[in-house]
């Protein structure tokens, strides 16, 4: 478990993919991965934390910081994301890809 989840962190620090408007922060010992994204006068955080026993727990998604967006507008965003980590396998860095394609629109 913890192998896996180290691996996922290592995964997004050592990616090479890069989103217009988006800082991506993986913190190993945490076990998390914050990323903030800025458009005009929009400023989201989002923060994944990977549980314990990754990959049998769900992975937690948590907003910080989002100014400039909606109550229910947030919340189906986050409900996206968390649903295509845990139900659909998907990496962190192509969970992220999603969510900014659900912001842009």
């Amino acid at each position: 478990s913890s192998v896996l989840s180290s691996q996922e962190i290592s995964s997004v620090q050592n990616s090479t993919q890069l989103f217009n408007g988006i800082t991506v922060k993986a913190r190993s010992a945490a076990r998390e991965v914050i990323a903030t994204y800025s458009v005009d006068d929009i400023f989201i955080e989002l923060i994944i934390q990977l549980p314990s026993n990754y990959p049998l727990g769900s992975i937690t998604v948590d907003s910080g910081k989002r100014v400039g967006v909606a109550v229910q507008q947030w919340r189906n965003w986050m409900l996206q994301l968390s649903t295509y980590l845990t139900h659909q396998n998907g990496s962190i860095m192509e969970g992220l890809s999603l969510w900014k394609n659900n912001v842009d629109k």
